[in-house]
């Protein structure tokens, strides 16, 4: 029976957790690696009068009790499709059964984690997102949300959703980027369904993605032939540069202090550049960063690693 350290929560395909598997294999870390994506394929026991949790992958089995001492979790707090109709009455079980469970893994309340659950769930939060980051001292765009058809402005705005909207269309995953939108197209549309994130349009601007983990910084500029991306810069396929940049220390000391608002040790925050001041978009406590590891040559999972040993 073998005692864990360390243990990774993600799914079989991400590969952002791949590079932290990899990086702790070279350290060798006592780590292991669950995947929520085949939970069913392990037998678990966790009895809990002793604080013992086993996990028995291909007969091998694992142990982890209260000196647990880090947990990497790369894991929504909750799953958004979970009681959808395509799902089968025992699909919908499965889902909602075993995200439960891995958000009751928190029991190891010891370990560190990397982030936990709990400080996710409230952190996915963007309305609040902007409330904490204003009261630090960052500038946030001007911001409304409405489901109000009577609502109306002048010149361009940026629409986005509320939260991370995923939908299946013709059996195709579609997704909600945020979109430029003209005060006479806005109104064509009725928006009294579900509330809409209704934010000022700045522009020109530059994005920045940076990446904090701990008290480290990983910070990247976003540009086209070293211009601003007009829009959502995620609709680009082409051309992009993720530039490595040093953000001003003060910036820099507000991220780290926006992350330890919410209790996170790992965020993605996204800023933009307008009008020589730097703008707080939104801060994502799951938000991916493996592309960075090879197109801006940040060695974010090097810091993760340091976070969990």
């Amino acid at each position: 029976m073998n005692k864990i350290d360390i243990l990774i929560i993600s799914t079989k395909y991400d590969f952002s957790t791949d590079y932290v598997c990899i990086e702790l294999h070279k350290r060798n870390s006592n780590y292991l690696r669950i995947n929520r994506d085949e939970f069913d394929k392990y037998k678990i026991i966790f009895d809990i009068n002793i604080h013992k949790l086993e996990i028995n992958i291909n007969d091998k089995v694992y142990y982890i009790d209260d000196s647990l001492k880090s947990v990497y979790y790369r894991a929504p707090t909750y799953f958004r499709e979970t009681y959808l109709k395509k799902f089968s009455t025992e699909e919908q079980l499965h889902n909602s059964q075993w995200m439960s469970f891995v958000r009751n893994l928190t029991f190891f309340e010891n370990a560190k984690w990397v982030n936990n659950p709990n400080d996710t769930y409230k952190a996915e939060n963007k309305l609040l997102q902007l409330r904490y980051a204003q009261d630090i001292g960052l500038l946030i765009p001007n911001t409304t949300v409405t489901n109000n058809n009577d609502f109306t402005f002048d010149g361009t705005k940026a629409i986005k959703s509320i939260d991370t909207a995923i939908f299946t269309i013709n059996k195709k995953e579609a997704f909600f980027y945020t979109n430029i939108l003209e005060s006479n197209e806005y109104n064509k549309f009725d928006i009294s369904l579900c509330p809409i994130v209704i934010q000022e349009n700045l522009h020109p601007k530059i994005d920045y993605r940076v990446t904090v983990v701990g008290k480290k910084i990983y910070a990247v500029k976003i540009v086209v032939n070293d211009q601003g991306i007009d829009g959502d810069w995620r609709k680009q396929k082409e051309n992009i540069s993720f530039v490595s940049i040093a953000l001003p220390k003060d910036i820099e000391l507000k991220c780290i202090q926006l992350l330890n608002k919410f209790n996170l040790i790992f965020g993605g925050i996204d800023l933009i550049y307008y009008k020589n001041d730097f703008y707080f978009i939104e801060v994502n406590p799951t938000g991916e960063w493996a592309w960075l590891v090879d197109k801006a040559e940040q060695k974010i999972d090097e810091g993760i690693c340091d976070c969990l040993a």
